[in-house]
Parts: structure tokens; sequence; C-alpha cells
């Protein structure tokens, strides 16, 4: 456990105590939070938690990532095992719905998957508010057929009981000096939000559930208070819950603590990533992602297409840069600028988030931006990929094409890639390197296969398909 990660956890821990007397039917509110927008713009905090003398002052610290997670352990327990619950008790039914929650558009289930394994008898989606305009998508899932439920339609007015709450939680500041986190300007305006929030959504989740048969809830995160705060109300009603992993883990923050009863994971490596957490085998099962299905099909235009839509010169190897933003950018660009021969190849440039022009496509007239085009059509046609730590280097991988990682230097990085050796690489002088010599060296190209093949093997072994694995999990869960 390095100092970032630490100091990170530890002010985690301090805040769980400090307000952990904030309750509304039972529930602690700070365990219900999302911790890391609390601090959303704090820079003393973020400024300071690489460093030593950070811990001083604080009150708590955290020596093993193993105490955070047992101590929502602890804590979703005692709910579970609750004998006189202040909410409408009842057990799942094996004949209810199944309900698929959204968070931040993180779900993304193809409109295939949708098709085959979750018919509108039998699903739910369940949406924080009702549209003016019933959408065709809702948050990345096509919803032809399928009912929509949403809580504000089950809302009661608790007004009183925040802003008493909120008085509780004036009083407990109060008692705190110069502290990095509670004294900041910032923090009461992100922790009123997310108490008026998380209360809301006990009361709905209540009434959801008391008024609709329910045999399992499915998440894209539980990371974020609303869904957080949905589980745990499942968890005190006897409603199994899933948590389908979202991306690669590869920052521990995202993926901190685990609060479903099974998280629905890619492969050994988040099982073992779990298991040091001291996480149970059960708890934990290996699913992959019905999305990456789709990796295996055929691409929605031809190569063809792509290059003349694109405006790419023809019989030129692709290259596919995905960056985030400008995050390193400066490296972004020194690689770009030391490929050699660069007019030899077709470079893509493929932002996180957006489709405007990258900034990078204005270095040489040989980049190029991604446009329009999906990402597994780039993916297809692409020669080789390039990417930050993201998800999408796995995708490439699976894919089967050949991916050199420039990582971003962050403490709490899980390791992720490290298994690839020395196709990750932080110096973009480094990369630039292997791209020239994959395409000019048969020897290295096969050191290229032979790594993308033996990191699958752990981060996405082969198996039958990740809708048929997710869809045999939900039906034990709810029977």
């Amino acid at each position: 456990m390095n100092t970032t990660s630490r100091n990170y956890w530890s002010l985690y821990v301090e805040f769980l105590e400090a307000f952990k007397v904030l309750k509304y039917k039972g529930f602690s509110i700070p365990y219900l939070c999302h911790f890391r927008s609390l601090n959303h713009k704090n820079n003393y905090v973020w400024a300071r938690l690489s460093s030593e003398e950070f811990i001083k002052s604080l009150s708590h610290e955290i020596k093993d990532k193993k105490t955070v997670q047992q101590i929502f352990s602890t804590y979703k327990q005692s709910h579970i095992n609750r004998k006189k619950s202040k909410l409408f008790k009842k057990a799942s039914h094996a004949n209810g719905k199944v309900v698929l929650y959204d968070a931040y558009n993180l779900m993304r289930l193809p409109k295939e998957i949708m098709t085959k394994h979750f018919p509108p008898t039998d699903t739910i989606f369940l949406q924080d508010y009702k549209p003016k305009e019933k959408p065709k998508v809702i948050k990345g899932i096509p919803v032809v057929g399928i009912p929509s439920h949403y809580l504000n339609e089950y809302s009661v007015n608790v007004s009183s009981n925040i802003q008493i709450l909120k008085s509780k939680a004036d009083e407990i500041i109060s008692n705190y000096t110069n502290h990095p986190m509670f004294n900041d300007t910032t923090f009461k305006e992100y922790f009123y939000k997310q108490i008026k929030g998380i209360v809301n959504r006990i009361e709905e989740a209540n009434r959801y559930f008391r008024m609709n048969p329910v045999s399992c809830i499915v998440f894209s995160s539980t990371h974020y208070y609303q869904s957080r705060t949905i589980a745990m109300v499942a968890a005190e009603m006897g409603i199994p819950t899933i948590c389908m992993q979202h991306g690669i883990i590869g920052d521990e923050i995202g993926y901190m603590p685990k609060i479903a009863d099974i998280d629905a994971v890619y492969s050994n490596f988040e099982v073992n990533w779990f298991k040091q957490l001291g996480i149970s085998d059960q708890a934990v099962e290996v699913i992959g992602h019905p999305r990456f299905d789709n990796i295996q099909k055929d691409p929605s235009i031809s190569k063809n297409k792509l290059e003349k839509q694109l405006g790419l010169k023809p019989n030129k190897k692709i290259i596919l840069m995905i960056v985030r933003g400008r995050i390193q950018i400066e490296k972004w660009e020194t690689l770009i600028k030391n490929i050699e021969n660069i007019d030899n190849y077709n470079i893509i440039v493929k932002d996180f988030r957006y489709l405007n022009p990258h900034q990078l496509t204005t270095i040489s007239p040989d980049v190029y931006p991604s446009k329009h085009f999906q990402l597994y059509d780039l993916i297809h046609h692409s020669d080789l990929v390039v990417s930050y730590i993201s998800t999408v280097g796995l995708e490439a991988m699976i894919a089967k094409k050949p991916v050199f990682i420039l990582p971003t230097s962050f403490p709490t990085y899980t390791g992720y890639f490290d298994s690839l050796g020395k196709l990750v690489q932080s110096d973009p002088i480094k990369v630039s390197k292997m791209i020239e010599e994959y395409f000019k060296n048969d020897k290295f190209k096969k050191l290229v296969e032979e790594k993308r093949k033996a990191f699958l093997s752990q981060a996405y072994p082969e198996a039958k398909s990740s809708g048929e694995r997710l869809v045999g999990l939900i039906s034990r869960l709810a029977n």
C-alpha cells in the first residue's frame, strides 16, 4: 500500500467514522455516499494525497486495503441480518422481474443481447426520472419493447428529515478545525446534495420493491450513491444483486469497496484482485461482458469505405491511437513526431468520450480524426493499436490486434497491463520504435502475438458467450 493509497483510504474511513451517526431508516448515510466526488473541487486534498505529511492531519490511519473492504462487508452484513427492519421486509420473488439499473451509461448491453436474453415480459429498466419524451435508448441500452419504471414516481416529501440530517452534519463539522476535507468550502455543497439524494432514494427504493416483485437487480456500478443506496435497500429486503464490471480495474479507487452480492467480472485477474481484499470466491464470478461478444462480429463497414470516408491514404498500415482528452498530451505528441517514415501509415486518433477532431490530428497530414465511426469498426480495420491504460487495450487484444500501452502515471494503478512486459512503455520514443520494429521484424511481431495470447489467457479467457453466462448467473440467484 503506497502513500497515496494509504492516505486516500484513511481519509475515507475518517469520513465514515465522523458521520456514521447520520442515519435514516437505519442506514448510515456516509456508507452510501460517492466518496470521491465529495472532494471533487478540493484541490488541497488532491495535491497532498501523495505526501507523507498528509496522514498527520487525520485521526485514522489505514495500512491495509483489506480493512476498508471488511468495514463495508460488515456494514452490509448487518443489514442482511437485521431482525427489525424499518423498511417493508420481504424476500426476493423467484417469479419477479429482473431489474436493470444503469449508472452513468456504463452498462452498454448490445441490442442483440437484450433481444436474445432479456425478454420484455421478464425485464424492467429502472430509471431515476421519467423523461418528457420516450427515448429510443436509455442510458446506452436499447429499449425496444422493454418496460421502464421510474423511481421519482415513488417519492414522498422527506424535506424535514433531510434538514434534520443537515443540521446534525453541521454540528459534526463544527467540531473540526482545519480538517483537509470537512472544513473545505465545497465539502458541504456536495455532501448535502448526496444526503438529500440518498434519503429520497431510500424511500423510493423501499416503495418500489414493496409494490413490484423483483427477482434480481443488475447494476452497471455500485460506486455511485444512487445505485449503492438501491443495492443496500435490496440487501435488507433479501433481493439478490449483481454488479457488472464496466471497465478494466486499472484504478483501485473506482472498484473499492465491493457492495453487490456478486460482482460479474472479466477474468481471473479480477477474481484474484478481489481475493486480495478478502472477498470470497463465491462473491465474484467470471462473466466477461456481453458487449465484448460483439467484437467477434464482422465490422459494419468495409475497410475501403472507412478509408474513403475518413480520407485515409489507400494501401497503408492503419495505427489506431486511443487517447483521453489532454491527458499526457505531450507524450502523444512526442510519439507521433518520432514515428519514422510517418507517411507510411494512416494514424487515427480516437478520443475517449468526444467526437470532435483531437488536437493531435493537426500534427501531421497522416493523422486523422475517428469521426463518428464505431470503436469496434476502427479496431477491426486497424493494423496496430496504441492506448493509454484503458479497456480499449483489452478489447483490441480480444479482436486479435497487436497492442502497445502508453501508460498514464497514477499512484493507485493496479498493474493491470504489467504482464505485457516491454509492450508497456512510459517513454513515447520507445513506443515509436516498437511500432517500426513490429512492421519490419517478424521475430518481434511473433513476440507481440505471444504476449497478447498470454495476457488474454488471464485477462479474458475464451468460454461460452458472456451473455449466456450472465443470464445463467441471474437465473441461479433469482431462483
